[in-house]
């Protein structure tokens, strides 16, 4: 995560100090883009910790997702950006020893982002490839699958995006965008040990995190 943090730092450093060239472009900075795709599956250890209950795996299911973004270009080849993806899935459990995974609940996933993006080719160009990134939270409203189940509790976790894509030039106002994305949400804390050579084993405290990937088009309508 703190490698995240200082790759998305260190490029809002670089949009902040472009601070020149803001009054040289076109006057459409608004950008919004709905789109369509797939989020991949994602697991975590539910007791990492423990040593008498077997180990308990939950695995949130690769499904469609669907969303848009929002930007505001603040120079001609910067933008901060925000994104809403929404994933209609669901959980599995997996119980040690049994390899399998079996369907536990459903849920809504939702994504909410705060970043920027920068554009790697000039505005000449119709092919203008990006990388970006963000932080936010991820909500999961979590629904049982039967009445005598009961539901499990509702999450709100902090979540980060690393990635890029392309946008294709259509017209003044219109674009194609493609988006691919490192999107990993918190899940839990555990205990590790770690050695070293001048200071022996120690045990620290790590966060657990469920690594997923996005990816997506869109149609970007700029004004």
């Amino acid at each position: 995560m703190r490698k995240g943090m200082v790759v998305l730092l260190a490029g809002l450093g670089y949009i902040l100090t472009s601070a020149p060239a803001w009054g040289q472009f076109a006057p459409d900075k608004w950008e919004v883009t709905p789109f369509v795709g797939y989020e991949t599956s994602g697991s975590y250890a539910v007791n990492p910790n423990s040593t008498t209950i077997p180990v308990n795996n939950l695995q949130v299911n690769g499904a469609a997702s669907f969303g848009t973004f929002i930007d505001y270009s603040i120079t001609p080849d910067a933008q901060f950006e925000f994104m809403w993806d929404r994933n209609l899935t669901s959980y599995s459990e997996q119980q040690f020893p049994n390899p399998a995974y079996v369907k536990a609940y459903n849920s809504s996933v939702d994504q909410y982002q705060f970043g920027a993006l920068y554009m790697i080719f000039g505005e000449e160009h119709k092919w203008r490839p990006y990388v970006a990134g963000s932080v936010g939270f991820t909500h999961e409203f979590n629904s049982a699958l039967s009445a005598t189940t009961p539901s499990p509790p509702t999450r709100l976790d902090f979540s980060y995006s690393l990635g890029g894509g392309v946008k294709y030039e259509l017209s003044r106002h219109l674009a194609f965008r493609g988006d691919a994305r490192y999107m990993p949400t918190y899940a839990n804390s555990s205990l590790a040990e770690y050695c070293d050579p001048f200071y022996g084993c120690y045990t620290a405290k790590v966060s657990n995190y469920q690594h997923r990937g996005n990816f997506l088009v869109g149609l970007v309508i700029r004004f």
